[in-house]
């Protein structure tokens, strides 16, 4: 498996500010979100870093596509704005390795990217 790759935190000036370097970081992170995947059943894939919104699988943990949905769900139970999870479009099943057993999840598979050797 690959080495993990980590959030840079700036690579500007050292006259930049704390707003400039958050700001910075942010706009890695959006685009990060924005990078397409195109994802496959039985594929393996890992978090994008910096993206982990979601308590499984762990950072670095391989976990397969088990689906790739149609259509994006959205989970009824979001229903206030307030939510990290309101609206976030659920468009792949992955499963993971948790106590002997296949667990499986739905995701925001742009959070995700393939692992790649």
């Amino acid at each position: 498996m690959r080495s993990l790759r980590t959030i840079s935190l700036v690579t500007a000036s050292s006259t930049a500010g704390p707003t400039q370097v958050m700001a910075a970081k942010l706009i890695e992170l959006a685009e990060r979100l924005d990078a397409p995947h195109s994802f496959t059943k039985g594929q393996i894939v890992i978090w994008k870093p910096g993206l982990k919104n979601r308590a499984f699988p762990d950072y670095g943990e391989p976990a397969i596509v088990t689906a790739v949905l149609p259509t994006p769900l959205f989970d009824p139970g979001e229903a206030s704005a307030a939510s990290p999870y309101f609206q976030e479009p659920l468009t792949l099943v992955i499963g993971t390795f948790q106590d002997d057993d296949l667990v499986e999840f739905r995701v925001d598979g742009r959070r995700f990217e393939p692992v790649t050797d």
